[in-house]
């Protein structure tokens, strides 16, 4: 009995190495493991942290290039109503016989209705129209409004070619 008691003892140490030598293998290989996840969980961090500082560069500049044709197109639009005003005054301050609006109006042939009321001295088809105090006034609000529609317009094509 004391011989089979010596081969389980070195039986049981062979198998008690063996499963401390797997353990420090397997050990040694999780921290491999580890190290190589760490590292990659670095190098993707980094990867990113590289897009998003990219991103927000062109974010900003995007949004300067924006800012500064928003300031080009509001100069736009202020000088051209100041230059509306500086008009609308200027009729507005004229005596009433300069005060008086005309358009020339060039009507097709078959709606000679405008051309007939012109005397022997007209050219053509081309017909003068007279406005009154009120009509003068609202051509010129009517044609602030054509400044700043066109002049919004004009920014917001612009706008839209400027974004990526």
């Amino acid at each position: 009995m004391g011989r089979q008691w010596i081969y389980g003892a070195a039986l049981s140490a062979a198998f008690i190495a063996g499963w401390l030598t797997q353990g420090w293998r397997m050990g040694q290989q999780m921290a491999e493991q580890r190290a190589e996840h760490i590292d990659l969980l670095r190098r993707t961090a980094e990867a990113n942290a590289q897009i998003i500082l990219q991103q927000q560069a062109d974010q900003q500049a995007q949004a300067q290039r924006l800012a500064e044709l928003d300031t080009k197109h509001t100069q736009e639009l202020s000088h051209a109503l100041q230059e509306n005003r500086r008009l609308e005054d200027l009729y507005s301050a004229a005596d009433d016989e300069r005060r008086r609006l005309r358009i020339d109006v060039i009507v097709a042939r078959n709606d000679a209705v405008v051309s007939e009321t012109t005397g022997a001295g007209s050219m053509g088809d081309a017909a003068s129209l007279e406005l009154s105090a009120d009509s003068g006034r609202s051509i010129w609000d009517i044609r602030r409004g054509m400044i700043e529609d066109r002049a919004k317009l004009e920014y917001l094509q612009e706008w839209v070619r400027a974004l990526p």
